[in-house]
């Protein structure tokens, strides 16, 4: 008798609990409803409390923190409601949203797979197809940017290269031209001094002493001359 007392006590009481649950999950809903999502966060989290395992109150709390744009908070709520799903379509539910949590926080690959979780437990979902298809695109679509900007940034580091080894052959170039010149400079002749009048060359000297002896020659042949007609002459003698 008092086995019996005791569990009905127990179920009036889970009854009541859920009971309550459930009223708050309905006020909750209305909170929602009424686009007032923090004061229907906080109604779920009360609801919660109460009922920790319950699926419903822990899946709300993550809708209502996902539209208030709190989308990380809003993904560790959506896999903690994970673990309190019992059936695929619970499951399903929590996958989609918690893929377009992901997806509102930039992480494409995690918020694939989550849409990839989804759909294996619920296949037929279109509404998760298609988030799946717009994010693999997206993906795709990134990827390529990212190519293409890794490709401009080569490039541009290519012109950047190229113009510094201009400069470099150019500054080169310059500087050889600087060298070749004071090298000019260096092997230019000291201006000559202006010439002494009484100074002659090798060759001038050799052309003066040649007319010299040409001229000493020459007298010789006139005294050689003079010398023949005086002996001719007769030597007048002595008084």
């Amino acid at each position: 008798m008092k086995i019996n007392s005791i569990l009905i006590l127990l179920f009036l009481c889970a009854f009541s609990q859920a009971q309550n649950t459930n009223s708050l999950i309905r006020k909750g809903n209305n909170a929602y409803a009424d686009s007032t999502y923090v004061e229907a966060e906080n109604i779920y989290r009360e609801a919660l409390q109460k009922n920790q395992n319950s699926f419903t109150p822990s899946f709300n709390l993550a809708d209502a923190t996902y539209k208030q744009e709190k989308y990380s908070d809003a993904s560790i709520q959506f896999e903690a409601s994970l673990k309190k799903a019992t059936n695929k379509k619970d499951k399903a539910k929590s996958y989609h949203n918690l893929g377009n949590s992901l997806f509102n926080e930039d992480k494409l690959e995690e918020s694939i797979q989550a849409y990839k979780n989804a759909l294996k437990s619920n296949p037929d979902d279109m509404d998760t197809k298609y988030n799946l298809a717009f994010a693999q695109r997206l993906k795709k679509q990134n990827e390529q940017n990212q190519e293409q900007d890794k490709k401009e940034e080569e490039q541009e580091e290519e012109k950047e290269q190229e113009k510094k080894e201009e400069q470099e052959k150019e500054q080169e170039k310059k500087e050889e031209q600087e060298q070749n010149s004071d090298s000019k400079e260096d092997k230019k002749e000291e201006p000559k001094e202006p010439k002494d009048p009484n100074e002659m060359t090798e060759e001038e000297a050799k052309q003066m002493l040649d007319a010299l002896q040409q001229q000493e020659k020459e007298l010789q042949q006139d005294l050689q001359k003079k010398k023949g007609k005086a002996s001719k002459i007769k030597i007048e003698k002595d008084w």
